[in-house]
């Protein structure tokens, strides 16, 4: 991976990334934390462009090892749109 999709990686794993108010609310009512984002960003299988939405799908696990999806933006640095 390579460009902004590498961008979007190295910014959840590291945590430096902020929250649509929509993810938020979808964290809360999924029982996610930043942490699992995080983990996720590690262990990312896939980092997808979404052309259609403008949006990046980022396929990982939690911090339990479940599968985890972030749909992220660029947006003056990396938004996380929602989780699931």
């Amino acid at each position: 991976m390579a460009g902004e999709d590498q961008i979007i990686l190295d910014a959840l794993k590291d945590g430096r990334f902020r929250l649509a108010i929509h993810a938020a609310q979808r964290m809360r009512q999924r029982s996610i934390t930043k942490a699992d984002i995080r983990t996720c960003g590690r262990t990312a299988r896939s980092c997808d462009y979404q052309p259609e939405r403008g949006t990046y799908r980022v396929e990982g696990e939690d911090l339990d090892g479940e599968p985890l999806i972030a749909i992220c933006g660029l947006e003056d640095g990396v938004v996380v749109v929602t989780v699931f």
